[in-house]
């Protein structure tokens, strides 16, 4: 089957062209794009398995001099409820996503002023992370059998994330950082600014610290991966803020310069 020029206009014209006319699907063109994207990325940034398991003992030995290694306890104090456990797995394999649609929908929608401060930074905190799994590749907690944790997913849920369907879709090893946790600091902290409702505002503000519980539950976090993943989510947005506070006082110069040039002729 062959294309004409004349077909491929007619597809660009009745398709695309519209779609990037319509500001909703042009956004949704965006974020699929980058998703794209970013799972090609991830599974070229996967690291070698040494590197990785040399780099969770690592965070062990930090977080215990820091004396915040508590993941075991944590997770075994949990593992007296496999219905609790259970339900908490399902969570971190399947709302993670849906959540943060939900979110950016809602303030496309709701919050059009703020949404493409929040996009941008969101976009470039993603990418950023990209870095770590290319340097810093770790395996997660659950993969640490021999100091204690127990792979929640595989032994309580049987899901297999080594091989089968899950597989493809998962690093591996980028554990570092939890952008779970970091996407749901920023869901929490953007909508709990943005609402009025002081419960909405509550229930938000509770929403990272609850998937903090999951991450670390189901053994996929250390805390320090928690961490990492709120900076480097809220990192961006110091300097998109500046660059948009110097964007605004270049226009009023050129305003002022055009304003000016009008009097003198």
């Amino acid at each position: 089957m062959t294309f004409s020029h004349q077909t491929i206009n007619e597809f660009y014209s009745k398709y695309l062209y519209l779609s990037l006319k319509n500001k909703g699907l042009k956004e949704l063109l965006i974020f699929l794009l980058f998703l794209v994207f970013y799972k090609i990325s991830r599974y070229f940034a996967i690291g070698d398995e040494q590197t990785a398991f040399h780099n969770a003992h690592f965070l062990v030995d930090i977080e215990m001099m820091l004396g915040i290694f508590y993941e075991i306890d944590i997770q075994q104090y949990f593992l007296n409820s496999h219905l609790l456990v259970t339900i908490l797995n399902k969570f971190y394999v399947t709302a993670h996503l849906p959540i943060t649609i939900a979110f950016f929908v809602w303030l496309y929608h709701q919050k059009k002023t703020h949404y493409k401060f929040v996009r941008n930074g969101f976009l470039l905190a993603n990418t950023l992370t990209l870095y770590f799994y290319v340097n810093f590749p770790c395996a997660p907690p659950r993969m640490l059998n021999d100091i204690g944790f127990t792979d929640t997913l595989l032994k309580i849920s049987d899901v297999n994330l080594y091989s089968g369907v899950f597989s493809g879709l998962f690093n591996q090893y980028a554990a570092v950082p939890s952008m779970h946790f970091g996407n749901a600091l920023l869901i929490g902290v953007v909508v709990a600014f943005l609402t009025k409702n002081k419960i909405t505002t509550w229930l938000l503000l509770l929403y990272p610290i609850f998937v903090l519980l999951v991450i670390v539950v189901t053994g996929n976090h250390f805390f320090m991966d928690a961490i990492v993943g709120g900076i480097v989510v809220l990192l961006p947005y110091p300097f998109l803020y500046l660059a948009k506070k110097v964007k605004v006082i270049n226009l009023q110069l050129v305003n002022s310069s055009k304003l000016g040039l009008r009097k003198i002729s």
